[in-house]
């Protein structure tokens, strides 16, 4: 396909404002080694993949990368490395800059002078983009600027988001994986009985801990979340199978029609027979009902539609 001059044009006016990587590097510290102090006149991002006793100075303040970590270096910021004393230091770099009318510091914050210069984070998504940028840059060269550039500004937005974007829990920290265990025993046992005793001991916390931490971190005790995954997935059979309202009942673990009707009308606000009633669409007869934790966002729906506006 022949691509015209004014294509071109529009397609080069769009990259104007991408980040232009100057170096990329991936490399070994040997212990006890160190870099700087020193300026630089572009922007530089590090990822640290191992937690390690270096050490990062930037204007006055010292970071030990003790965890998987991001670091942005802005222009002219005086900044140091040392290296962890006692094993190798590795890390992933690259500096890059912007044309001077980009205004990349109101785009993206993450950026702006006095931002962040430290970002713990060990998520795929990132991680994979910056050895992706690491693969381009060695395996096809010549298009670093067309592709590493419009990946790097995705890599840029995706560790914005995740320092600024509003969290979708309101806890600060990240679930602790024996929570998370126990969700998932919930998700695959739904149709049989579970009790906050058993999920306890499974994941080797004591009844007490493991009811105190759960609400902590889940904002809801253990028996209302078994009961509220339950009814989601009533929701799900409801739409997508043909079974009775009694069949689905058994399937999520409710052994009397009645109680789970009194349930399922406290948690929805509607009988299952009026929800079905409202919500049934033809098209759901194909899909598949899916657990709760097998994804970050809900399975099944329509997440975004343009036609549908923004709320």
């Amino acid at each position: 396909m022949n691509i015209t001059e004014s294509q071109s044009s529009r397609a080069a006016s769009h990259l104007v404002h991408l980040p232009r990587i100057h170096i990329v590097g991936d490399i070994v510290k040997k212990p006890g080694t160190s870099l700087g102090p020193r300026r630089i006149h572009d922007y530089e991002l590090l990822y640290f993949p191992d937690g390690t006793r270096s050490v990062y100075r930037v204007e006055g303040e010292a970071y030990v990368l003790q965890e998987p970590s991001f670091i942005v270096t802005r222009p002219g910021e005086y900044h140091a490395y040392e290296y962890d004393p006692q094993q190798p230091a590795r890390h992933l770099f690259i500096h890059f800059g912007f044309p001077e009318d980009a205004g990349t510091e109101t785009a993206l914050p993450l950026l702006a002078p006095g931002g962040p210069s430290v970002i713990p984070l060990d998520e795929e998504l990132p991680v994979g983009m910056m050895k992706q940028i690491m693969h381009i840059a060695h395996a096809h060269t010549d298009r670093m600027q067309s592709r590493g550039s419009s990946l790097l500004w995705s890599l840029l937005t995706e560790i914005s988001g995740h320092l600024f974007d509003e969290p979708l829990t309101t806890p600060a920290n990240r679930i602790p994986p024996q929570i998370v265990k126990a969700l998932d025993y919930i998700d695959r046992h739904l149709g049989e009985a579970i009790s906050v005793e058993m999920l306890a001991r499974r994941i080797g916390w004591s009844h007490e801990h493991f009811s105190r931490s759960f609400v902590q971190y889940m904002g809801r005790t253990p028996r209302d979340a078994i009961i509220q995954r339950r009814i989601e997935r009533a929701c799900q059979l409801l739409l997508y199978e043909e079974h009775s309202i009694k069949e689905v009942a058994f399937a999520v673990g409710f052994s009397d029609e009645n109680y789970f009707s009194r349930v399922f009308k406290a948690v929805k606000g509607l009988t299952a027979s009026q929800y079905r009633k409202k919500y049934y669409n033809p098209m759901y007869r194909d899909l598949v009902p899916v657990k709760e934790s097998e994804s970050l966002y809900p399975v099944n729906r329509i997440l975004y539609n343009i036609g549908a506006g923004e709320g």
